[in-house]
């Protein structure tokens, strides 16, 4: 299982422009539904707005995003990048890694707790 850290808008945004798997909430611009959604949405550095489409800045779909949350993380490049399962064995646990996930969890919600505290 592939892991990742996602990021709330309003703490970082991304470092550059370009595709994220997001998170996007109620009150989309212009979608008549303004449902919420996830999917591959794009960051336009410059503006600091996220799009639904992507391609020249003066091609952009005029209306922006609401995104909540996004990641870096790259799911089709770890399917590309993975063999297909071809046992259904199922492998040994890897304490390692186990341990390392929870140090992860752990410090993610000590930040929430700071975070909380300097609110």
């Amino acid at each position: 299982m592939k892991t990742s850290i996602w990021y709330h808008t309003k703490d970082r945004q991304p470092d550059q422009s370009g595709y994220y798997l997001s998170y996007r909430g109620w009150g989309m611009g212009g979608k008549a539904d303004s449902d919420h959604d996830h999917g591959y949405l794009y960051y336009h550095k410059k503006t600091n707005r996220w799009y639904e489409y992507s391609g020249e800045v003066r091609a952009m779909h005029p209306n922006t995003c609401i995104v909540y949350y996004w990641t870096d993380a790259d799911p089709c490049g770890w399917v590309e990048n993975d063999p297909p399962v071809v046992s259904r064995v199922k492998p040994k646990d890897n304490p390692a890694l186990e341990i390392a996930w929870k140090n992860v969890e752990e410090a993610i919600r000590q930040y929430e707790i700071v975070k909380s505290l300097v609110s």
